[in-house]
């Protein structure tokens, strides 16, 4: 294992999925979505996201969900050495029902496989991790049942699938209430989109300033390098 910044928690890589900047950004995102007691998190892989969360609000539970048996035992060994309290369960997340009572959860977090219509991958652990084309009908649908009425779905996509993602969230009574873009530079168009919907909730959306992930010589921006816990310049 391996520490994440100095005096911060440990974590062990999923054997499939290394730490990626979607994840962290999520994580970032989801931390200021308000009061947390307990969350899961849909595709869990090594459990990144509630490492990091629970670095952020110890007191919650996190609980956990992957289709991949291999995920599921790095997710566990990731929450013994960080003392995360939740259960891991090995199972499809579009089987929900499975996963928890309706309205369990005040927050429900994803990262999704991005492309879900026919461009999985030929190796079959990555094929398994994206849900074999999991669509944001599904995630949404899912972050609807586990969520109690007021509760937080967050989640990290790509701005392409926007228009699917809103009219799916919506049809699942859930209402897009946040959302920043991701920009590799200030002149690049936008690579990530964070969303944050609220579980029958009223319309009204809050656009962000852009997440801006390169400054102008080249280094991390000032917000990243806070994000990451990076020494100052």
């Amino acid at each position: 294992m391996k520490r994440l910044w100095p005096d911060g928690p440990v974590y062990a890589d999923d054997p499939v999925f290394r730490i990626t900047t979607d994840s962290v950004l999520l994580a970032h995102f989801a931390a200021g979505a308000g009061d947390l007691s307990r969350c899961m998190d849909l595709g869990c892989g090594g459990g990144l996201l509630s490492v990091l969360l629970h670095d952020a609000a110890p007191g919650a539970v996190y609980d956990s969900a992957d289709i991949r048996p291999d995920a599921v035992s790095a997710c566990r060994a990731n929450y013994d050495a960080n003392g995360v309290a939740g259960d891991v369960v090995c199972a499809d997340v579009r089987q929900y029902r499975t996963l928890g009572s309706p309205g369990q959860y005040d927050m429900v977090v994803c990262n999704p496989p991005y492309y879900y219509a026919g461009k999985n991958s030929p190796d079959p652990d990555r094929a398994a991790a994206r849900g074999d084309g999991l669509s944001p009908a599904q995630f949404s649908g899912a972050a609807s049942y586990l969520l109690r009425r007021g509760g937080t779905f967050c989640l990290v996509h790509k701005p392409e699938f926007l228009t699917d993602i809103f009219a799916a969230m919506r049809l699942a009574d859930i209402e897009p209430k946040r959302m920043r873009l991701v920009m590799h530079t200030a002149a690049s168009a936008p690579a990530l989109v964070l969303i944050a919907g609220r579980r029958g909730g009223k319309p009204g959306l809050a656009v962000g300033p852009c997440l801006i992930l390169t400054a102008p010589d080249g280094g991390p921006t000032d917000e990243i390098r806070q994000i990451y816990h990076m020494k100052e310049n």
